[in-house]
């Protein structure tokens, strides 16, 4: 049991650093002032288009926001 969780953990790592170490190469979904989710049905054209974009998958706005603390909003 021990092996199987320690293989687990290792895995859960390695997906970590691996999301860590391409966080540049990410895709980003742009999100309207007014639009908390977005979800691409067809590829988008030209530039517009990501290689790690995914159809048919809700991107959620607050995922991808920057978290900001009480402390920080109040500095601005």
């Amino acid at each position: 049991m021990d092996d199987e969780r320690a293989v687990q953990l290792r895995q859960l790592a390695n997906i970590v650093i691996d999301a860590y170490l391409t966080r540049d190469e990410q895709f980003t979904p742009k999100f309207g002032d007014d639009k908390e989710a977005v979800m691409y049905l067809t590829r988008p054209e030209d530039s517009a288009d990501h290689p790690r974009l995914r159809t048919n998958v809700w991107y959620d706005r607050s995922d991808y926001e920057e978290t900001v603390t009480s402390g920080e909003q109040k500095e601005k």
